[in-house]
């Protein structure tokens, strides 16, 4: 299969900018201030192809991409004021494009315009955690462009609202005996039928009347009337694709488990039903589409089946029962969309098949079914990065394992695959690049650009989830999910560090390499002597009296009431608090802490509370924290919470003053680290991409 990659061709697209130059590298649209470039263009959510096949536009969390489809060069970056996009469509006429994102916001933007016409903002639903309700819910066109229908994850139900003005038109809700609303990942399935009289949607269905099986519901509704005028029931397993025929008396769907179904809807009886068409995946709960079958236009039904080695997909002709094409990628395919309707080629009726991997977008064309179109973008959520010694480059890990170095004046990315997972890297003295990568549970030390192994470290039993390395010694501490904690080089015998009870969150080596700091799920962070192997103390994770607390008025007031409730019942003991990061200073004199609602600084040599920062309620997960080169300042990230942005502030470590905040990504900040020269910072994020800040004017 050959595969042709497009280099950035900016054009004078058709469609709006949203006052972006197009003619600048897209690592400079939408900027937030005082960023200078973001690296990568975020986690891939959603596709639609526009009605005429000129354009895909991608849902990420950072935004809408628009690409020319026939090239995937970028031509515009949309809805980036807030971002994290769950779902988008196109209306059959291509003048409207609906969006919704994981706040619970839709809106419907004009095309040729590039503006926002209807807005329609539900309500999220706040648990006793503080935790927000997650929207991964879809949202499509009527066929006559008139409504658009929206399923919600979490209820079962199905609204319908009208597209030009917003109202809520209709409350579909299926049989409270039958099925019940169930949160997951995966988007619900919604698919009007071809004359928009009909509306197919599904829920999960109750296995005993009161708990939630693996199976789904699939109602099909009389828009006009509200009506409910059929039931289908067979799937043993999540559905995630629906698909009506074009005479609107099929539907087909999709489950998790592999197996394609179609029904007659007037007698609500299986015309079909067969698990040919994909390999049985390996997973017991599969959060994407393995069969994704689509009707042609002469009403053909067809279907795209994913293997079990998430590399392959197959085109078939049910109908005929027969394998169209079969394409092997060379990352795990992750998202797809099967186009169908006004998209098909009416001439071939063959249809465009675009999908990801963590590493790129694909466009596979079937009216030329040996090339498929592809553009490399990193989509995966980023879990830490670190810049080389001279500063010229910007190394990164994903959640996936998987590792990209960045040349940042370029703003270039090389991505490596390399032969096992990877946790963490380092660079040496002289900028090679050595990470620690897993199979299984064997660890090993890798050479990144010959990717040859230069140590195999201590087996864990368990999954590893923490790593650190110390450059002075040159050895590594890895910790796994079970709490066990080991310390090696690779050559000599391992340290074992045993103490902790649960699984270890986050590893710090002292600057000198002669200390260890580990913190775990069981609640406490302990300090360990390499040397001896021996734990030298416990930093006090005790919620403390709120006279002692830096920051935030308002928490510090929630903080008394809270313990003024506690002593009301008769407890008087401080709990310990949760605790997620921790950094050692460069200068070897201080360690901070990312706890809930605060952070912590402690002396690293007596051990002792030195300061207490309680953080306002936008920011309470300082869960990414460091220092910059000259010890003096402290960057702290934080998780979502309700705002538009998440922010990233910067610290005085002398006078514990938030001296700047930076507001850019929508989500989660998972990790931040100073260029060498101390005037970059770059902030890693659960959006899949990097921003790099300039931090000269507030150091």
């Amino acid at each position: 299969m050959k595969k042709t990659k497009f280099s950035v061709q900016h054009r004078n697209p058709q469609i709006p900018t949203q006052g972006i130059d197009i003619n600048t590298d897209a690592t400079t649209w939408a900027l937030p201030e005082d960023a200078i470039a973001r690296l990568g263009r975020g986690t891939c959510t959603s596709f639609a192809i526009s009605p005429d096949r000129r354009y895909l536009a991608v849902g990420t969390l950072i935004g809408v991409w628009w690409y020319e489809l026939s090239t995937l060069s970028p031509v515009a970056l949309w809805e980036t004021e807030r971002g994290v996009i769950s779902t988008l469509n196109f209306s059959p006429n291509g003048k409207r494009l609906v969006t919704g994102n994981l706040d619970g916001t839709i809106k419907i933007w004009d095309v040729q315009r590039g503006v926002c016409i209807t807005k329609i903002q539900r309500r999220a639903r706040q648990y006793e955690n503080g935790a927000l309700e997650v929207w991964a819910g879809n949202v499509v066109f009527s066929t006559d462009n008139q409504y658009i229908a929206a399923a919600h994850n979490g209820e079962g139900m199905v609204y319908l609202w009208t597209a030009e003005t917003g109202k809520l038109s209709a409350t579909l809700s299926p049989d409270p005996e039958i099925t019940i609303g169930l949160i997951r990942v995966v988007p619900r399935p919604l698919c009007f039928s071809s004359d928009g009289q009909l509306l197919a949607s599904v829920s999960a269905i109750k296995t005993d009347g009161t708990t939630v099986g693996t199976s789904d519901f699939i109602s099909v509704w009389n828009v006009k009337s509200g009506k409910q005028i059929a039931a289908l029931k067979g799937p043993t397993a999540v559905v995630h694709t629906l698909d009506f025929s074009p005479c609107g008396q099929l539907l087909a769907a999709g489950d998790a488990s592999g197996v394609l179904h179609e029904w007659d809807i007037a007698t609500g009886k299986h015309v079909q039903m067969s698990s040919k068409y994909a390999e049985k995946p390996r997973e017991t709960y599969v959060p994407l589409p393995v069969v994704i079958p689509a009707y042609s236009p002469s009403g053909a039904l067809h279907n795209i089946g994913r293997s079990e080695s998430k590399t392959r997909i197959t085109l078939w002709n049910v109908e005929r029962s027969e394998k169209l094409n079969t394409l092997k990628h060379h990352q795990d395919i992750q998202n797809i969309h099967f186009s169908k309707g006004i998209t098909w080629n009416r001439n071939s009726q063959k249809p465009t098949v675009v999908f990801t991997s963590v590493r790129d977008i694909n466009v596979w064309i079937l009216d030329n079914p040996n090339t498929v179109v592809t553009t490399s973008i990193d989509t995966d959520s980023v879990k830490s990065v670190a810049f080389s010694p001279d500063g010229l480059t910007l190394a990164c890990v994903s959640r996936g394992g998987f590792f990209t170095c960045w040349k940042v004046a370029k703003k270039q990315a090389r991505q490596q695959h390399l032969p096992a997972k990877v946790h963490t890297h380092c660079f040496l003295p002289n900028g090679n690049i050595h990470a620690l990568g897993s199979v299984e549970n064997k660890v090993y030390v890798l050479d990144v650009e010959t990717k040859e192994t230069i140590a195999t470290l201590p087996e864990h039993s368990k999954k590893v989830n923490a790593t650190a390395y110390a450059h002075t010694n040159e050895v590594w501490a890895t910790g796994d999910i079970a709490g066990n904690l080991y310390v090696s080089d690779g050559k000599r015998k391992k340290i074992t560090l045993s103490g902790h009870t649960a699984s270890i969150e986050s590893l710090a080596f002292s600057p000198n390499g002669n200390q260890l700091v580990s913190i775990s799920r069981d609640k406490t962070a302990r300090v360990w002597d390499i040397p001896s192997g021996k734990e030298v103390a416990s930093l006090p994770l005790n919620r403390l009296e709120p006279e002692r607390y830096l920051g935030d008025l308002h928490q510090k007031q929630r903080l008394r009431k809270t313990q003024r409730d506690r002593a009301e019942r008769g407890n008087t003991t401080q709990p310990s608090v949760e605790i997620k990061a921790i950094a050692f200073s460069p200068r070897g004199d201080i360690i901070a802490g990312g706890l809930h609602r605060e952070i912590r600084l402690w002396d690293a040599t007596t051990h002792d509370i030195c300061t207490a920062i309680l953080l306002p309620k936008e920011c309470q997960c300082p869960y990414a924290l460091a220092f910059s080169p000259c010890g003096q300042y402290l960057a702290s990230g934080s998780w979502w919470a309700g705002t538009e942005k998440v922010s990233i502030r910067l610290w005085n470590i002398a006078t514990c003053e938030n001296i700047h905040t930076f507001w850019g990504h929508p989500t989660d900040i998972q990790d931040l680290t100073f260029s060498p020269d101390g005037m970059l910072l770059a902030s890693g994020s659960f959006d899949g991409t990097i921003l790099l800040w300039n931090v000269e004017p507030y150091l």
